[in-house]
């Protein structure tokens, strides 16, 4: 086994064992100066207005995020994180902040809601450091091909959480109206009635900042107030723009904007009308169809039942792809129908019906811009959102269990390290391949998806 190997695979090994937090009272002694010290070193915004007691809890609060994860610790905070990027906490109200914390073992979330955003967004940046020390960690292990595509797979995870982590908007440079002379942008703002005629001169960078709401927090679609370069900024990090090319042209940034952005608070019901969400809601027999009920409650009920409806678990699966899935699990007649292969589908897999993952509420967008990043060539992304989402189901599967994967063999009975080592060794390698295979095939799986599925059909209905 070659050295290289070894240290790659060590990441996960060693952090299997590894406890989530630790605990220490060395801070309790500390003198004010020491605790603002030791917060503006570990990059934790400090109030002005703490007393020493409120200092001591910010550094008890962060004092497990600050210290280096293990790779264990990192893996199990990837399903809270991936999702989210630093200024998602300021829109958070303080239960969801307190539940949020709780879940990152924070036992009793105390203080004001803006201490809780900072709390927040320091265990996001623990997080953000893990994940650039684990891929720079894989990175030093490259040693010949067979290495590189372990290391791609061992810091996919890693890569996904850099780029959700688009860093904050500069007032100064990332707005359309950032390159505005002053006498513009006071003008602009006495227009809208946020700045009084005779108000006294504010400097630019106060009138930046009252122009972030006056008109960036009210342009929709959001990505419309920012300049060219933070979009292109944006498609890169989001692998839809290659960094090296020439930079397009603002139409053309548009476009993109417009076909792949998405926040990670946005949801498929977000642009739905009242009615939209009511009919969906009678449909589903969530309530009756005579029932008078809010927005609020609609989209309440709506984020309550939609991953759990029939209609969203199968939308999917294509009708090749639960006839495959029937033939292959012994079922010898297969009906047609898409109606009745879905009644057989949830029948015989109830554990399909039941399932949770997260992108069957993504918006169409941030569909197509996780499948773009994960192989699929723009010219073959489908059209419609079933097709969106068959597409991304096929690929959430495969990155969702690799890691899982590699902890079952680190855990298994298998006592020799080279054979766990070896074992997985071939997981990941083979894992590499297949991705890049998908890749290749993906602008005509649809049509080798839609052959195979007449051929099973004319096999069950006996005409072949």
């Amino acid at each position: 086994m070659r050295p290289s190997v070894l240290l790659l695979v060590s990441l996960t090994i060693t952090g299997a064992s590894a406890s989530w937090f630790s605990s220490s009272s060395e801070y309790d002694e500390w003198s004010t100066p020491e605790l603002k010290k030791w917060l503006n070193d570990h990059n934790i915004n400090v109030p002005e207005t703490y007393s020493q007691d409120e200092l001591k809890g910010l550094v008890q609060s962060n004092w497990n995020s600050a210290s280096q994860w293990t790779y264990d610790q990192y893996a199990s905070a990837q399903k809270s994180f991936a999702d989210l990027r630093e200024a998602s906490f300021d829109a958070w109200d303080e239960s969801r902040l307190r539940e949020f914390l709780l879940e990152q073992g924070v036992v009793e979330p105390k203080g004001p809601r803006e201490q809780l955003v900072l709390l927040a967004k320091s265990r996001y940046a623990a997080y953000t450091s893990a994940a650039s020390s684990f891929s720079a960690q894989a990175s030093t292990a490259v040693y010949g091909d067979t290495a590189h595509q372990m290391t791609k797979s061992a810091s996919s995870v890693a890569a996904q959480a850099t780029r959700e982590a688009a860093r904050q908007l500069d007032d100064a440079k990332d707005y359309v109206y950032s390159t505005w002379e002053d006498n513009r942008l006071r003008n602009y703002l006495v227009e809208k009635g946020v700045l009084a005629k005779d108000a006294a001169d504010k400097k630019r960078a106060e009138l930046l900042a009252l122009m972030r709401d006056a008109y960036a927090k009210t342009t929709t679609p959001i990505w419309e107030a920012w300049s060219d370069s933070y979009m292109r900024e944006w498609l890169i990090a989001h692998d839809i723009v290659a960094p090296g090319a020439p930079p397009p042209k603002t139409d053309v940034l548009k476009a993109k904007m417009n076909q792949y952005y998405y926040d990670v608070n946005d949801r498929v019901w977000g642009t739905w009308t009242d009615s939209d969400l009511k009919s969906w809601l009678v449909a589903n027999n969530v309530i009756k169809s005579d029932a008078q009920v809010k927005r609020d409650k609609l989209v309440k009920l709506i984020e309550d039942n939609y991953v759990n409806a029939q209609d969203t678990v199968w939308e999917a699966w294509s009708d090749s792809q639960m006839r495959d899935w029937l033939v292959e699990h012994g079922e010898k007649s297969v009906p047609a129908q898409r109606e009745k292969l879905v009644k057989m589908m949830q029948a015989k897999y109830d554990d399909v019906a039941t399932t949770s993952a997260t992108y069957l509420t993504w918006p169409d967008a941030r569909l197509r811009a996780y499948l773009r990043n994960h192989g699929l060539d723009e010219s073959a992304l489908p059209t419609s959102r079933p097709g969106l989402l068959q597409e991304t189901r096929i690929r959430w599967i495969q990155t969702q269990t690799t890691f899982a994967r590699i902890r079952d063999i680190v855990n298994s009975g298998v006592e020799a390290t080279e054979e766990k080592l070896a074992s997985i060794l071939n997981m990941l390698t083979g894992e590499a391949k297949h991705g890049a295979d998908s890749a290749k095939k993906g602008a005509d799986s649809a049509k080798k998806q839609a052959e195979k599925g007449k051929e099973n059909v004319k096999k069950a209905t006996g005409e072949l």
